[in-house]
């Protein structure tokens, strides 16, 4: 009879150990640790988000300059004849010797005694986004192949003929060197602006290349 009774209390009222509840203050806890654990997801998310922009940044514009830089290596080393001067309303203006040999721009002929050359030049036109520009002969307009230049860091804006021992030179003979330096300023994250003009990440290239037996000049 005792037995049923015990029995019959457990069905109606229950065993208050067996019929727990989640307080208000458990309840507060828990919501406030998922809370954290859905936030540092989420910030968690966002930093590899920032990470591939930064390194899809970094990859385009290393593959961009091989392109443009190769093709500036490969034009300087076919040089038969070259000048260093300066370039304005398309006519190119050489430095005469006796005069440091350092400008704005870089006149190339492929093949001596030709009208046929290749122009490359600085343009400052635009403040803080300076370009490096090709043209060549009979081309409807230049081509951009870097943008966002400073001279800021020691990227002078500048092509120098210098002898074998990098001293600029006041003449153009054989094995002289052309020196330029190249300073970007570009985005870190392409999507995101930050800092003053948008720009924050700086790069410099530093060139150095000789024509490859040039007849001279």
């Amino acid at each position: 009879m005792k037995l049923l009774q015990n029995k019959g209390q457990c069905a109606e009222g229950g065993d208050p150990l067996k019929m727990r509840a989640l307080t208000l203050v458990e309840m507060m806890t828990t919501m406030a640790v998922f809370g954290y654990v859905v936030i540092a997801l989420v910030y968690g998310q966002i930093f590899g988000l920032r990470q591939d922009e930064l390194v899809e940044s970094k990859l385009g514009a290393s593959d961009q300059s091989r392109r443009d830089f190769g093709q500036i290596m490969r034009d300087m080393r076919s040089a038969q004849i070259w000048g260093v001067g300066n370039y304005s309303g398309g006519t190119f203006t050489p430095i005469s010797n006796g005069s440091l040999q350092q400008g704005a721009a870089i006149q190339i002929f492929l093949v001596a005694n030709n009208t046929t050359n290749i122009v490359y030049y600085f343009d400052t036109s635009t403040p803080g986004n300076s370009k490096l520009m090709r043209i060549h002969t009979g081309d409807a307009g230049a081509t951009t192949l870097a943008s966002n230049l400073t001279n800021y860091y020691g990227g002078a804006l500048t092509f120098t003929a210098e002898d074998f021992n990098g001293n600029p030179v006041t003449d153009l003979l054989d094995r002289r060197v052309v020196h330029f330096t190249l300073g970007f300023l570009q985005y870190q994250y392409p999507l995101t602006m930050v800092g003053s003009g948008y720009m924050y990440d700086f790069y410099k290239m530093e060139f150095r290349v000789t024509p490859h037996v040039p007849p001279g000049r």
